[in-house]
């Protein structure tokens, strides 16, 4: 079908060769349009979605122009992230950052561009960011609202359950009252409208799982925490019901331990027991306590995360 002309077509100031031999036209968030020259073979051998545009063309279109249509919900800075990885200016690695990952990822998906293969190296990429298991655990810093959002939308369920553990116990899940505005719910797809820079705030059934999840690992791990383990021996039960409080209590307390037990467990593991007075088999075998009580608490979340009244698994 023929083209309209757009009242602001702006060429990509850096990808747009003169040696290009098709013309993409993406709508930016401004209602203008990007227009990009690129490699119609380098196009058409990776992505779906153009080599279907370019064998449906007739002999009404233009020769040379794909016009990416806007309910697709392509953003400029992810098509431009997926050009920077094709053309080799900043390709997909483990160096990457999350957001050249994730813009990546949401523009090579089938609902968009539809490049397979860059779509599986980018959540290869993605998955390496977060922990699947429960020890040691290290949290991801940032993006974790928009990292569950991904993984819910392109199903990748092996760091689910890391991800909602980490924003359970390292941010402010809850939202605030000016946070309820639908306008400013999380967009993984980046659909036209949305702002630049949102707060992203979880769906309400994120939430209730975050708070699931919350209750679950308080009540859980409260009495583990507080309670000074015995061992066979009496003079090492003794050191721990001595030093217990000092050792383990008090820095919990002081950093909201009782909230993160996997954090809480390796931290009691890496105290020094035998300088304490601990014999070696009393730590050998608590070690061994500690570790099995972190994979417990890693099963458990399965049940927490599915709080009554919840529709689908998260897991």
């Amino acid at each position: 079908m023929p083209i309209t002309e757009p009242h602001n077509v702006r060429q990509h100031p850096t990808y747009w060769f003169k040696d290009g031999s098709i013309v993409i036209r993406s709508r930016s968030v401004s209602n203008g349009e990007i227009c990009f020259k690129l490699h119609e073979s380098l196009l058409r051998r990776q992505s779906r979605f153009v080599q279907k545009m370019l064998d449906n063309r007739t002999s009404a279109d233009s020769e040379e122009i794909v016009l990416i249509p806007p309910e697709l919900g392509i953003q400029i800075q992810d098509l431009t992230a997926l050009l920077e990885h094709l053309y080799h200016d900043t390709p997909l690695s483990a160096d990457a950052p999350f957001s050249h990952v994730a813009a990546i990822l949401r523009v090579s998906s089938p609902d968009q561009l539809d490049l397979p293969g860059v779509h599986m190296s980018a959540q290869a990429y993605f998955v390496s960011m977060f922990p699947q298991g429960p020890q040691p655990f290290a949290h991801p810093s940032t993006h974790l609202e928009e990292a569950l959002a991904l993984v819910q939308l392109y199903q990748i369920p092996s760091i689910r359950k890391g991800i909602y553990y980490s924003l359970v116990t390292t941010s402010e899940f809850e939202p605030e009252v000016d946070d309820l505005d639908l306008e400013n719910s999380i967009k993984p797809n980046g659909s036209p409208g949305s702002t630049s820079t949102p707060r992203l705030v979880l769906p309400p059934t994120d939430i209730e799982r975050c708070r699931s999840l919350m209750a679950g690992i308080v009540e859980h791990f409260t009495p583990v925490l507080f309670t000074p383990p015995a061992t066979p021996h009496m003079a090492c039960t003794d050191v721990f019901a001595d030093k217990w409080m000092s050792l383990v209590i008090t820095p919990a307390i002081s950093n909201s331990g009782v909230c993160k037990p996997l954090e809480m467990l390796e931290q009691i593991k890496q105290i020094d027991w035998a300088a304490e007075g601990l014999c070696g088999a009393c730590i050998r075998d608590k070690t061994r306590e500690w570790t099995q009580e972190q994979e417990d608490v890693w099963e458990k979340m399965d049940s927490w995360l599915n709080p009554e009244g919840t529709k689908q698994s998260p897991v």
